[in-house]
């Protein structure tokens, strides 16, 4: 729920999914479409499906327990490197680092000076994370790193007075303006990509389709037609939108046609 997530959206779905689904078990038992109703307000819904076929993996593989050890996680779907790190960190106190975008730039700050120009890939982020984590500490220092990158030592404000690691860290004081200067070059050389208002993107047309599929009763269906004229807005747009939107959302398995009209995968 998380990635790609505000924490202030994700709590109260958090609470409110568990509340309906508190294990594996009454997971993988629910229908691809509750789940995806249960998803309601996070968007991103291919992450919904994942979880349940992975919940239904859970079952189905491995007696109902979730692994521990990275391979096994990573056999599992949806699971890639970063999450199965996360969820050893954290679900297991196992000597795992997961490394964001926040996380690798505290440990390139701390240990190699300011990130521009990168001193290092990400294998060696990797590496060196790895060398700092303390024995039976997992859980800490992963959130410990998460929270400083995200409320610290931040991307173009850092408040190295109030950091913790001041004296440890290699880029300490960092030079706001000249920081700011390194930046700017950065963002300089990369390909401008002219902004989209949200409404008009893709992602946008499929959380309305979402939208109004979760908004029929169990099992209901809607025809093409009818989903079209409920979302005239989106047919208003150049191309077909809503038949694009519903193509993806297919491929993504979250809904499903029958013959000329479409509902929540069951």
């Amino acid at each position: 729920m998380l990635q790609q997530t505000q924490v202030e959206r994700v709590v109260p779905a958090f609470e409110r999914f568990v509340a309906a689904f508190p294990d594996f078990a009454s997971l993988a038992e629910a229908s691809r479409a509750d789940v995806v109703r249960a998803w309601k307000g996070l968007g991103y819904n291919s992450r919904a499906v994942r979880l349940h076929e992975l919940a239904r993996a859970v079952r189905e593989r491995r007696g109902g327990v979730l692994p521990s050890d990275e391979a096994a996680l990573r056999a599992l779907p949806g699971v890639g490197p970063y999450t199965a790190r996360a969820i050893r960190a954290f679900a297991f106190g196992a000597p795992a680092v997961a490394l964001d975008t926040n996380v690798r730039r505290v440990v390139h700050r701390t240990q190699l000076g300011l990130e521009h120009p990168p001193r290092a890939g990400e294998r060696e982020l990797d590496a060196l994370a790895a060398g700092l984590l303390p024995a039976g500490r997992a859980f800490a220092f992963n959130s410990a790193l998460m929270d400083l990158g995200a409320t610290i030592c931040t991307a173009r404000s850092p408040k190295c007075g109030d950091c913790p690691l001041r004296s440890l860290c290699a880029a300490a004081p960092v030079d706001a303006a000249r920081l700011a200067r390194l930046a700017a070059k950065v963002v300089a050389s990369k390909p401008s990509r002219q902004r989209v208002p949200f409404e008009a993107t893709s992602r946008y047309a499929r959380g309305r389709v979402v939208d109004s599929l979760r908004a029929l009763p169990a099992a209901g269906a809607i025809s093409l037609l009818d989903l079209r004229a409920e979302l005239a807005g989106l047919a208003e747009r150049e191309g077909d939108a809503v038949g694009d939107a519903v193509r993806t959302l297919e491929r993504d398995g979250v809904l499903e046609r029958l013959g000329d009209a479409v509902r929540l995968r069951i």
